[in-house]
């Protein structure tokens, strides 16, 4: 059976570990709080993207979806406290773990929305990822039914496993100006590497 790259989840692979804190933040424990929750998140993909079972034998996307609803209350009572934790809140790293999180909430499509207003005004001041805003507003246009902004949603279509293509796309012929002014690759190199990741997990084992 054909198994989709869900791009939240490698795109928190590649990015969530990569920015290390350097810099003393307002909310340390809290930081170490959004990193172990985003742990905890990425661990069922990253064994499905591997091929890997699950020790215990439950069905991986099912413990996804355990962990979603597990987290939700957290995420929601973090945002009454502190707002967006940004980077001066909880650093880069924690940052971007917050988002990611969110990002899964897709039952939450209204919480969703709340965070994407908060996250506008940190982008605005550098104090959170314009590249994780540009992601966030993508879900919340494709949780509402209506076309993408940059792309970044992506469905698989075409022989064997397929190719990448944004699920849907308002005027594409513009689509790089848009995420180059967010600090994006240009869409064809994105769905080329989505591709790649795709075949890489659809590989027999």
């Amino acid at each position: 059976m054909k198994r989709l790259a869900v791009f939240t989840a490698l795109w928190g692979l590649c990015l969530g570990a990569a920015t290390a804190q350097t810099k003393p933040v307002l909310y340390p424990k809290l930081s170490k709080t959004l990193d172990s929750l985003a742990y905890v998140d990425q661990w069922p993909m990253q064994q499905m993207f591997k091929q890997l079972p699950d020790s215990a034998g439950r069905h991986l996307v099912e413990v996804e979806k355990e962990n979603y609803a597990r987290h939700q209350p957290v995420l929601e009572k973090i945002v009454r406290q502190v707002g967006y934790p940004g980077f001066r809140q909880v650093g880069e790293k924690s940052s971007h773990n917050f988002w990611l999180l969110v990002q899964h909430a897709d039952a939450h499509p209204a919480f969703q929305r709340q965070v994407l207003k908060l996250m506008l005004p940190q982008v605005k001041r550098q104090n959170a990822s314009s590249v994780d805003y540009a992601y966030l507003v993508d879900r919340v246009a494709l949780n509402a039914g209506q076309p993408l902004e940059y792309g970044t949603q992506v469905e698989y279509k075409g022989p064997g496993i397929g190719k990448a293509v944004p699920r849907s796309l308002r005027d594409p012929k513009n689509v790089d100006k848009r995420r180059a002014a967010m600090g994006m690759e240009p869409l064809q190199q994105y769905l080329d590497r989505m591709s790649a990741s795709h075949e890489q997990m659809n590989k027999p084992k």
